[in-house]
């Protein structure tokens, strides 16, 4: 049985990337958005870990102890997700209107300009991230702005380059920016997120500055080339990070000579490691099969979880723990790494099943589409206003992360970056005014690049002036 659900989810993964491709096509969602880095994650740590499982009984810390009716009950949990994720994704929820006003005005330059405002953002990111994170309390919130301020940095950068793109100049400049960004969120890092997160805002500024005028078949391609070339750059990473099974943070000096001595077998390992999506998905199978049993139920923790999160510990000791270290205790798992810092990835579905599944699969599924759609929809009326569109690819890391768990901390993760690479973009833009780097721009009404009016379709009239002219059409 459990091959036939691996073959499944399999089946699965491969609607996911028909649904994305159909969507892009006919015009209803970006090729990059939202929507399709969340759906990638999801496959990754939900799926594919569940599949390398099933099929390869690669399972990791904790394996379900059921492996014929529990693998069964999560591709119908995970498949219910989906269904219901779409169908919030797809909905006009009311709240939409919120994201169709007037636009503001921001600052705009050439490639000089855009350059110029990057490296402004990449100061203020390495000042919060060696200055500011040291101070107490408010340290913790300015390393979490910082990650979303250096993927704004990066995506500037893109977004300068991709305003002459075969300027191998500006590609230096751009590459060099993207690499300083990655070393600054490496400090004092050992997770991934924010690591991934500086190149994903690096491709999205780089696909709504260029790319995305692309015909469909030549972005498709381009694409995969990129996320083909994302995973094999991530592999190196997570090489770097379990050379000889140590979990201490290393420097980029230490990476450097990892890499350099880095075998077959060892990018091999390594990749088959982010394929398996830290084994999220068997977690997710022992989480459905022990809680409501074994240990009972909490009830909507991640919201708890989420409320909790700014508020120190040692102000309130009772404070939710979070089920990626809880999931450690209940299922005995031998302590890694130094102290009390090893956790697991539980799942999004491994979070339902913890949380009370039969409300919180609802209500988790329906309010995650509506999130991403909200942030989708506000990119999709603000293609004149790159600023709120690098603001919204600021923090991708956490976003492609989501589905492996703890939500709640991601979900708090991504809304600091996106409120730190707001706020930074709003100073930023006013330094490189001050300089002559950039000016400023006149509000313009919103508008919906999808949209098209049947009426320029039709034959203009006899005295339109338009009438076999240059400027005929829309």
């Amino acid at each position: 049985m459990r091959f036939i659900v691996a073959f499944y989810l399999v089946c699965l993964i491969c609607w996911i990337v028909a649904r994305i491709l159909r969507m892009a096509a006919s015009g209803r969602a970006e090729l990059l958005s939202i929507h399709s880095v969340f759906l990638g994650g999801f496959t990754i740590f939900q799926l594919t870990s569940s599949i390398l499982g099933l099929a390869f009984s690669m399972y990791g810390n904790l394996e379900p102890g059921d492996k014929v009716v529990t693998p069964v009950i999560f591709a119908f949990v995970a498949t219910l997700f989906l269904i219901l994720f779409e169908w919030s994704y797809q909905r006009e929820w009311g709240l939409l209107r919120y994201v169709r006003t007037p636009g503001r005005g921001d600052w705009d330059g050439g490639a000089g300009g855009w350059l110029f405002l990057s490296v402004v953002l990449l100061v203020i990111g390495a000042f919060l991230k060696y200055v500011v994170m040291w101070v107490p309390l408010v340290g913790i919130l300015a390393s979490q702005a910082a990650a979303g301020v250096l993927g704004a940095a990066a995506a500037t950068a893109a977004w300068a380059w991709s305003r002459d793109f075969r300027n191998p100049i500006l590609m230096g400049i751009a590459g060099a920016i993207l690499l300083a960004a990655i070393g600054v969120v490496s400090y004092q890092s050992f997770g991934r997120r924010g690591v991934i997160g500086i190149p994903l805002a690096f491709a999205w500024g780089l696909y709504y500055g260029y790319w995305r005028g692309f015909p469909m078949a030549l972005l498709v391609r381009r694409v995969t080339v990129a996320t083909i070339l994302g995973l094999v750059l991530l592999s190196v990473y997570t090489a770097t990070r379990k050379q000889g099974g140590s979990y201490k943070r290393q420097g980029i000096a230490d990476r450097l000579s990892t890499i350099s001595q880095m075998q077959a077998e060892d990018f091999t390992l390594a990749l088959t490691s982010v394929l398996s999506g830290q084994n999220s998905g068997p977690l997710s199978m022992w989480a459905l099969e022990t809680y409501g049993s074994v240990y009972s139920y909490d009830f909507l923790h991640q919201i708890k979880f989420f409320v909790a999160m700014p508020v120190p510990r040692n102000l309130w000791p009772n404070k939710p723990y979070p089920l990626a270290k809880d999931m450690v205790h209940h299922g005995s798992i031998r302590r890694k790494g130094s102290g009390d810092v090893f956790n697991v990835g539980p799942g999004i579905i491994g979070h339902i099943a913890h949380d009370f599944p039969f409300v919180a699969l609802p209500l988790y599924a329906i309010c995650i589409g509506l999130l991403v759609r909200f942030m989708d929809e506000r990119v999709r009326w603000a293609l004149h206003r790159p600023f709120i569109m690098i603001t919204i690819g600021s923090a991708l890391g956490q976003t492609i992360a989501f589905s492996r768990g703890e939500a709640g901390l991601f979900l708090w993760n991504g809304m600091m970056a996106v409120l730190g690479a707001w706020v930074a973009l709003r100073i930023a833009g006013r330094v490189a005014m001050m300089f002559g780097a950039m000016g400023p721009t006149d509000p313009v009404e919103p508008w919906d690049p999808l949209y098209w009016d049947p009426a320029w379709d039709e034959e203009p009239a006899n005295d339109d002036p338009a009438r076999g002219s240059s400027i005929a059409g829309p």
